[in-house]
């Protein structure tokens, strides 16, 4: 998903959607419309067909970021989570998980084979 994109409900810009945060299976759902991802903002419910974002319908379910994607895909860009929530592009997803999580999503990231 590309970087930079305003929101559909709230019109602030998102500096960085992490499409990549969800797991594969909510990556599919995602895009085939029964899945919604969370505007990490306002946390509304938005569309994404894999081109546009849009304002999801009420009633279709919320994919939730895994928290372990996160710590995976922070590790991959040599930073760990609990660093990358600080940056511009990570602070609007800070209050998705706790501080313990975010500590043992990094140290089993880090425990991983690279």
């Amino acid at each position: 998903m590309p970087p930079e994109i305003a929101c559909p409900v709230c019109a602030i810009i998102v500096p960085d959607w992490h499409f990549e945060w969800h797991t594969r299976e909510d990556q599919a759902e995602i895009a085939a419309g029964r899945k919604a991802m969370q505007c990490p903002l306002c946390l509304a419910g938005v569309a994404f067909d894999g081109f546009v974002v849009s304002q999801a319908p009420a009633d279709r379910a919320l994919a939730r970021r895994a928290i372990r994607q996160a710590a995976r895909w922070a590790r991959n860009q040599n930073v760990n989570l609990h660093d990358y929530l600080v940056t511009t592009e990570g602070c609007s997803f800070t209050g998705f998980w706790s501080d313990a999580e975010v500590e043992t999503a990094d140290q089993e990231a880090a425990a991983e084979p690279q």
